[in-house]
C-alpha cells in the first residue's frame, strides 16, 4: 500500500501531468486502481465491504468503504481496534489495552467502566453495497457491567450496580459509500419490570498522525472554544485544560498541527453533561435519563474525518467551520474557513456581525455567497476596521445557512498577542481558550436544553391507589440527617401508613427514578431532598412538574445543591416552586458560632397544629428566598422565610428552605433534632394531601 499512496501523491503534486498530457493521468489512475486490488484493498470504489476474521479464537469484523476501514473486537466491549485512512494508510489507534473507539462507559463512574471489558454480540447489518454496519449489544451481567476495574479479569469480579442489572447496551456503526461520515446510533434497552436511569459516557481513544504529539484538541465551553495543545515531542508538556464542565454545544474535535488531518465528534446537546480529553481520547458524559420498564433510551452520535483546517471553532452534523483573525494595519483580516460534514449543501450563505464585547455596539455586518458546498474545504476571506479598544475584545457572531439547515455560533477576538497567549503561555491569567475565558472578559452563557419525548394522556393515567399511600423520597447528601420515615411514624392517611421509595440522588445522577408517567403519578407525595437539578435531568423535572400540576403534591428541602444552588435557572421546576430563587449560591451561613432561631409566622396555621418551640430550634444554614403572590409563609429564621407552601395547577407544594448542615453548640438545640420536627413533618403531609 506504500507504494500506492505514494503514486497517488505523486500525482496530487504534479498537476502538469493532468493538464498536458492527460492520458498519461488516466493510465496512472488505472493502474493504482488495479494495483490496490492486488494489494488486497479493503473497499472498491463506491462501495462497502465488510468481512469476519478468526484470531486466536476471537471474532475480529472489518466494515469499509472507499475512504476508511474498520474493525471491530466484540469479545473486548464491542470496540473499534482499527481506524485506518485509506487514502494514505494512516492508523490512528493504538496497540495499548485501553486503545480503541466507540467503547460504552457509565457516567456515574469514573474511568473505566465496566462495558469496556464485556463480550459483545454482534452482527452486520446495511444492504452491504451503499450502506454497511455492525450491531454490538450486551445484557449487563451481575459482575462487571457498572463500576470497572483496568483489567478484565479484575473488573469481572466486580459486581454490578442493581439499577444496571438486566439493561441492554446496543450500538450501531454505519459507513455509507458516497462519504466518509461515520454514523452511531446506540440504544439502551429496559427489558426489566423496573424502571431505570440511565446516564452514558462514550470514549474514543485515538492519534492523530499515530501519536499524541502535534493534536490539538478543540472543546466548546463558556469561556470560548477551549484548547488543548499537545507537545510537539517526548518530554514536552500539554497546555491546556482537559475538562468542560459547562458545554455551549455537542462536539469535539482533534487535529494534527503538522498534517492538517484531524476528526470532529458530534453529538446531542440537550443531553450532555460535560466533555473530557485526555490528550488521546475524545469523551462524552450525558445527562441520566429515566428509562420505564420496557421502554428505552435512544441517541446517536457522528465522527467525521475532516482535511486542510488551522483550527476549529464550530462543528455540527451541518457544517464544521474555523473563523482566522489577523491584525492588518488599520483593519482585522478574516478567513472564513468551512466545510460540508455530513452532506453537500446547497444555498449556503454565511453572514457576520461584529459585536464589541464590552461596548456591545456594532462595528460591522458582512455577508459571504457560498452556495455548493462539499466535503472539501473553503476559504472565504472579509475585513473590518480595527477597533481603537481592540483589547477589550470583539466577538465574531455567525450565521450559517442553507436550504434545510442553519447553524449559529461566534468567536471571541481581542488580537493576535491576547490570542497567542491564551492558548500558548501556560501563565497567562486568562486560561487556554480560542475565544477568551471568564476571568478576563468573554463569557458566554450555556444554551438551554430542549428534550423531546411523548407526553400521555394526563386523564387517562390512573392516579393513586386508594389503600395505599405511597411516597418517593429522591435523597441527596444529608438526607438521612431528616429522618422522614421515622418522623412520619404514627401518622396515617385515610388508615393507610406511608411506604416508602428511596431513589438515591448524588449529584452527578439519580440512580433510580419513574421511567413512566403510570409510575411517577401512582405516588402519593414526591420529596426532593438536596436535589439538583442535573442530577435528575430535563425529562425526570418535567414530568415531576407535570405530575404537580396534574394533582401530585410536592415536598423541596434545602442542601448544598437545592435550590439556587441546583441550577435551576431558565426552567419550568421555577414556575411550580412558591418562592423565587435569589440567584446562584443562595445557601447562607449564620457565621461561626451564630445561628438563627425557627419561630412561627402564624401560630393558627394548620401546619403548626401540636408544634411547640420552646426548645428554641436552631437554624445555621439556609437558603435565601422570596415567597411568590399568595404563597403561605408558615416559619421563618432570622427574618427570612423557610417554610412556604403554594399550588401548582391541581397539586400542593411546600418548600423547606432549611439545610441540615451545621453545628449546635452546648445547650442549643438544632432544629433537625427539636421535639417539634415530628409533629411539623406529620403535619405538611396532612396538608400536602388534603
Amino acid at each position: 500500500m506504500d507504494t500506492e499512496i505514494k503514486l497517488i501523491r505523486e500525482i496530487r503534486d504534479k498537476e502538469m501531468v493532468m493538464r498536458s498530457k492527460p492520458w498519461i493521468y488516466f493510465t496512472l489512475i488505472m493502474a493504482v486502481a488495479v494495483w490496490a486490488v492486488a494489494l488486497g484493498g479493503t473497499a472498491t470504489a463506491g462501495k462497502v465491504t465488510s468481512r469476519v476474521e478468526m484470531r486466536a479464537g476471537k471474532a475480529y469484523v472489518t466494515i469499509a468503504n472507499p475512504f476508511i476501514a474498520l474493525t471491530f473486537e466484540p469479545s473486548r466491549g464491542g470496540r473499534c481496534v482499527s481506524f485506518r485512512f485509506l487514502d494514505n494508510g494512516e492508523e490512528i489507534i493504538g496497540k495499548t489495552p485501553y486503545s480503541g473507539m466507540f467503547i460504552d462507559h457509565w457516567a456515574k463512574y469514573s474511568w473505566p467502566s465496566g462495558l469496556m471489558w464485556l463480550p459483545y454480540k454482534y452482527k452486520l447489518v446495511g444492504d452491504g453495497k451503499t450502506k454497511v454496519g455492525i450491531q454490538l449489544w450486551i445484557r449487563v451481567p451481575e459482575k462487571g457491567g457498572g463500576k470497572g476495574a483496568r483489567t478484565a479479569a479484575a473488573s469481572l469480579k466486580i459486581p454490578t450496580s442493581p439499577d444496571l442489572v438486566g439493561l441492554i447496551v446496543q450500538k450501531t456503526i454505519w459507513l455509507n459509500a458516497d462519504n466518509d461520515v461515520i454514523v452511531v446510533d446506540e440504544e439502551i434497552k429496559n427489558p426489566t419490570q423496573e424502571s431505570r436511569s440511565v446516564a452514558p459516557y462514550i470514549q474514543h481513544n485515538l492519534n492523530m498522525g499515530g501519536s499524541r504529539y502535534y493534536d490539538n484538541w478543540y472543546m466548546p465551553s463558556t469561556r470560548g472554544i477551549v484548547v488543548r495543545v499537545e507537545p510537539s515531542k517526548a518530554g514536552g508538556k500539554p497546555i491546556g485544560p482537559n475538562w468542560v464542565l459547562d458545554p455551549v454545544a455537542g462536539w469535539i474535535a482533534v487535529n494534527d498541527r503538522q498534517s492538517k488531518r484531524g476528526m470532529l465528534f458530534v453529538f446531542d446537546y440537550n443531553y450532555l453533561e460535560k466533555i473530557y480529553t485526555s490528550g488521546v481520547t475524545a469523551e462524552w458524559f450525558m445527562e441520566s435519563v429515566p428509562v420505564g420498564p420496557g421502554k428505552s433510551f435512544k441517541f446517536s452520535y457522528i465522527v467525521k474525518p475532516i482535511k486542510g483546517f488551522e483550527d476549529i471553532v464550530h462543528g455540527s452534523r451541518n457544517i464544521v467551520a474555523d473563523i482566522r483573525p489577523d491584525e492588518k494595519g488599520n483593519k482585522i483580516q478574516v478567513a472564513f474557513d468551512i466545510a460540508a460534514v455530513s452532506k453537500r449543501l446547497s444555498g449556503v450563505t454565511a453572514d457576520f456581525r461584529i459585536v464589541g464585547w464590552r461596548s456591545k455596539k456594532e462595528i460591522d455586518r458582512k455577508s459571504i455567497k457560498i452556495g455548493r458546498l462539499g466535503f472539501d474545504k473553503v476559504r472565504k476571506e472579509f475585513s473590518f476596521r480595527r477597533p481603537k479598544n481592540l483589547a477589550d475584545g470583539v466577538v465574531i457572531k455567525a450565521v450559517v445557512r442553507g436550504n434545510g439547515f442553519e447553524d449559529r455560533f461566534e468567536y471571541y477576538y481581542a488580537g493576535d498577542r491576547e490570542e497567542y497567549d491564551r492558548r500558548y503561555n501556560p501563565f497567562a491569567t486568562k486560561g487556554m481558550a480560542l475565544a477568551g475565558s471568564k476571568g478576563g472578559a468573554y463569557f458566554r452563557k450555556q444554551p438551554r436544553k430542549h428534550k423531546i419525548f411523548e407526553k400521555p394522556d394526563f386523564s387517562r393515567i390512573a392516579r393513586p391507589a386508594p389503600d395505599r399511600f405511597k411516597v418517593l423520597v429522591v435523597f441527596g447528601l444529608y438526607t438521612q440527617i431528616l429522618n422522614i420515615d421515622d418522623a412520619l411514624a404514627g401518622w396515617r392517611h385515610k388508615g393507610n401508613t406511608p411506604q416508602f421509595t428511596w431513589a438515591n440522588c448524588p449529584p452527578n445522577a439519580v440512580e433510580t427514578f419513574p421511567g413512566t408517567y403510570d409510575e411517577l403519578f401512582s405516588y402519593n407525595t414526591v420529596v426532593l431532598s438536596d436535589v439538583n437539578y442535573k442530577a435528575i435531568g430535563d425529562i425526570g423535572f418535567e414530568m415531576i412538574c407535570d405530575y404537580v400540576e396534574q394533582g401530585g403534591n410536592l415536598l423541596v428541602t434545602g442542601g448544598p445543591y437545592a435550590f439556587g444552588n441546583g441550577e435551576f435557572e431558565d426552567t419550568r421546576f421555577l414556575e411550580v416552586l412558591p418562592v423565587k430563587l435569589s440567584g446562584p449560591f443562595d445557601l447562607k451561613w449564620a457565621g461561626k458560632g451564630k445561628s438563627w432561631r425557627l419561630e412561627p409566622v402564624n401560630s393558627s396555621h394548620p401546619v403548626l397544629k401540636g408544634v411547640s418551640f420552646r426548645q428554641s430550634p436552631r437554624v445555621f444554614w439556609m437558603h435565601f428566598v422570596e415567597p411568590k403572590k399568595g404563597a403561605e409563609v408558615v416559619l421563618q429564621a432570622g427574618g427570612h422565610p423557610v417554610l412556604i407552601l403554594g399550588r401548582y395547577g391541581k397539586g400542593r407544594v411546600a418548600v423547606l428552605t432549611l439545610s441540615p448542615t451545621g453545628e449546635a453548640k452546648p445547650g442549643e438545640v438544632a432544629w433537625w433534632d427539636w421535639d417539634g420536627w415530628s409533629p411539623l413533618m406529620k403535619n405538611i403531609f396532612t396538608w400536602l394531601n388534603e
